[in-house]
């Protein structure tokens, strides 16, 4: 791939702030003409606000859901997804981690061109550890369970509806939850929810699972009793190996999705797999100074339901906006907990392209224009920091003041200018000199866009 054809984060690379190895803090600067850059649902909708001192609110979830969204634009060479993406709506959030124990428990060496017979044989041994998640249940050694899924009896028999149809049911629902397996060819039932350390099976869970409305278990509730009551009984005693087991998962979820490299995430929802604590954090971020919510009324000419529809002819509604305002947000990089969750210096450098990126990827009527017009990395040269996280904040200095025209700020490398038309004041934003010969400062938009800038307006 040439340089021309290199993708953004593959340009920064390199810098020393896509080393994993290094502990950062930096400081972002955004702003917002007129929209709502992240809208209060309990003041219907309104940009938030910090009621004490005014200042606009946009939390660290909202960005964070940008980031996600563009590191799942990003593709490979191949056109594939280049990152996966763990808080997604495409699936519930337990089913990713049912796939990810059962991807582990059924590692096979042979396909596994790629790993010597050392990493071979830890993966080997990992897979024997995750099965301990699973309750198992086999008609060969369980003459109860052969009895529940035996095959459906003739019409002549006088055996229920619910008794000979509920093998092929359980097939059915089986396809529709990842934690539960079951194979009718070889007469096998595996489940997975159980990834606590609790000795006693969780039989209410189980049948809550099952007994869900879609599936419509109404003719199958003695069945699915009977069936808990087995899996109770198959249960192994593996408390320890289940919480050795648990561990093992939580790293392969790292491993599969990037945004829980960066970010962690919590898996106690149904599995009670933990927390994983990401190295990348965020804070809120604030608006440099106070702001004015603004709420206009609009009307469409369309209606929505057929009874309104010959009553009148437009309907009403609301759209809150700011006109203005210029806002800042910190974030901390903990190489300590990255080297737990794996993050590579690939991990870093998307990052800080999906930080340049992400409003260009969610624009919208109701964002307005949202820009990203600065980040400053502090990069240190000790994994635990050289200097406190606030004093260095303090050298970054945003001010609004008076626009008399271009001065050339701009042109500065330390000095960014941040300016609308309409308006006449402007923010400036300055890093001051740092007698610290250890900590360096990086400017990943300025890297990131150097090249493009130059090349963004043509001779006609």
């Amino acid at each position: 791939m040439s340089a021309q054809e290199q993708e953004l984060w593959q340009k920064i690379q390199k810098q020393p702030y896509c080393d994993p190895t290094k502990r950062m803090d930096f400081v972002l600067f955004f702003d917002v003409r007129d929209g709502n850059p992240n809208g209060d649902p309990d003041a219907g909708n309104l940009p938030r606000m910090d009621p004490q001192t005014r200042q606009g609110i946009v939390t660290d979830v909202c960005i964070k859901r940008k980031i996600r969204d563009y590191l799942a634009t990003l593709k490979g060479d191949n056109g594939a997804p280049l990152c996966s993406i763990y808080i997604q709506s495409q699936s519930a959030l337990n089913n990713l981690y049912y796939k990810a124990a059962r991807k582990m428990r059924d590692y096979d060496s042979e396909n596994d061109m790629g790993a010597n017979d050392q990493e071979k044989e830890r993966k080997k041994q990992e897979a024997e550890v995750v099965g301990a998640l699973l309750v198992q249940l086999d008609a060969c050694d369980n003459e109860k369970f052969r009895d529940l899924i035996a095959e459906p009896e003739s019409e002549d028999n006088s055996s229920s509806e619910g008794d000979k149809n509920f093998r092929d049911w359980l097939e059915d629902v089986s396809k529709e939850l990842d934690e539960l397996e079951f194979d009718p060819s070889e007469r096998t039932l595996s489940y997975m929810g159980e990834a606590s350390a609790k000795k006693t099976f969780n039989k209410k869970k189980f049948t809550g699972m099952l007994m869900q409305e879609e599936f419509e278990p109404d003719k199958y509730k003695s069945q699915i009793n009977s069936l808990a009551t087995l899996l109770a009984e198959a249960k192994p005693n593996k408390a320890a190996e289940e919480r050795k087991a648990r561990e093992l998962v939580k790293w392969k979820m790292c491993e599969l999705y990037d945004d829980m490299r960066l970010f962690g995430g919590v898996l106690t929802a149904g599995t009670n797999a933990g927390q994983i604590r990401g190295p990348m954090q965020l804070t809120f971020g604030r608006s440099v100074e106070p702001i004015l919510q603004m709420d206009a009324a609009i009307t469409r000419c369309a209606i929505t339901t057929a009874s309104d529809w010959k009553k009148k002819q437009t309907e009403f509604g609301r759209k809150p906006w700011l006109s203005w305002a210029v806002y800042r947000q910190h974030g901390f990089y903990n190489p300590l907990l990255g080297q737990q969750t794996g993050v590579a210096s690939e991990d870093l450098a998307r990052f800080w392209e999906a930080l340049a990126c992400m409003f260009r990827n969610s624009d919208s009527a109701s964002k307005g224009e949202m820009t990203m017009h600065d980040v400053i990395v502090f990069v240190h040269d000790h994994p635990r920091g050289n200097a406190p996280s606030h004093l260095l904040f303090d050298k970054v200095n945003c001010e609004p003041t008076e626009y008399k025209g271009r001065n050339g700020d701009n042109e500065k490398d330390d000095v960014t200018m941040i300016k609308r038309d309409g308006f006449d004041n402007c923010y400036t934003i300055r890093v001051g000199t740092s007698t610290n010969d250890k900590i360096k400062v990086g400017r990943p938009l300025r890297d990131l866009w150097k090249q493009q800038a130059s090349d963004a307006v043509s001779p006609v």
